[in-house]
């Protein structure tokens, strides 16, 4: 597809120019980047979808339209292609919902359900029509209270955040083709903001005032930027945040102790990579030591517990499994919204 000079890439990919037999297929082998998919109604009848995408500087922005399936991430999956991003999902019509969820699960027009790419997803919808931005786990969680809560979460429309996001986004989308690629990226920390707050104002506090919740999140930064450092400790922090380690111990009760949250991050930290191309030649007990698991049983059971699959297994579905650059090696275009989604990590 040819662009104007410093236009944002567009992506456009539709079923209804093939035989209805065709329809399906064609969908699952394209949304197999980052969903295993099912189509919950007779296939002899067809399965018109369309996707008509921008790449918005780091993120992907887009229209959605599609048949009446169940999407499924497993484990293994996530093992294999080792997306590490949130999908932010705007239901305009139709509906989605946790397979095995309530009715507060489910999705209504102007609601927003998020994918958490990092976390195991069951879900089915109807025939529907919804929004649909990707963002790199990188860029938004710094921003979020609680990054690793809102899997599956649905955020009612009703809510003004959310009600702002959602009409923030859709003129985004309506402005897409006169927008330049400078446009996107002035406009892209603004929507990262608004998305954070939208999520945020979900987050339950308990009992954490509003000056303690500001002091976690900048905490929780800290240590992101400190996983690898060996020395890291609680006395460390809270001498860095000016706080006796009994308060930083209450700041983190919530996410089961101070020690656990740096363990999982660390965790989660080796998984993104052990599935890094670059790293493949990086020993898995070099990664694990270089974040503080001197002990490679111990690393190895701590991290199945964790990741729901042994560290080699997940290096094994990583090299097997043809991610991002296996899928550009084999033709995919830097127009395809496919390739796209296999960059947001």
């Amino acid at each position: 597809m040819n662009h104007a000079p410093n236009a944002l890439l567009h992506s456009q990919f539709d079923t209804s120019g093939l035989q209805r037999s065709q329809q399906f297929a064609a969908w699952r082998e394209a949304i197999n980047v980052v969903f295993d998919t099912q189509a919950t109604e007779a296939r002899d009848t067809g399965f018109q979808t369309s996707v008509n995408a921008y790449l918005f500087s780091d993120v992907v922005l887009g229209s959605i339209s599609t048949g009446a399936q169940r999407y499924d991430r497993s484990k293994a999956k996530i093992g294999r292609d080792g997306h590490d991003q949130y999908v932010l999902q705007f239901y305009l019509g139709g509906s989605c919902r946790v397979r095995d969820g309530g009715s507060e699960s489910c999705t209504r027009p102007g609601d927003m359900f998020i994918v958490d790419a990092a976390q195991p997803l069951a879900t089915e919808t109807t025939r529907s029509e919804f929004l649909n931005l990707a963002v790199p786990r990188r860029l938004l969680a710094p921003l979020l209270d609680a990054p690793d809560q809102h899997g599956m979460q649905v955020l009612r429309g009703t809510q003004p955040m959310v009600a702002l996001l959602r009409e923030h986004l859709g003129e985004l989308y309506r402005q897409a083709p006169q927008m330049t690629q400078a446009d996107a990226h002035a406009v892209l920390p603004a929507t990262l903001q608004l998305a954070a707050c939208a999520i945020n104002a979900s987050v339950n506090p308990e009992h954490m005032p509003a000056v303690q919740q500001s002091v976690f999140v900048s905490i929780c930064r800290y240590l992101e930027q400190h996983l690898n450092d060996r020395q890291l400790s609680a006395e460390q922090v809270a001498f860095a945040f000016g706080m006796s380690r009994a308060t930083l111990y209450r700041l983190f009760e919530k996410e089961g102790g101070f020690a656990t949250y740096v363990r999982e991050r660390r965790l989660r930290r080796c998984r993104e990579l052990l599935v890094d191309p670059a790293r493949s030649g990086v020993s898995i007990a070099d990664i694990a030591a270089e974040h503080g698991f001197s002990n490679a049983a111990n690393f190895a059971r701590a991290f199945r517990r964790s990741i729901g699959l042994s560290p080699r297994a997940v290096r094994m579905l990583a090299l097997s499994g043809g991610g991002g650059s296996a899928m550009h090696a084999q033709g995919a275009s830097v127009d395809d919204w496919r390739y796209w989604m296999t960059l947001l990590r």
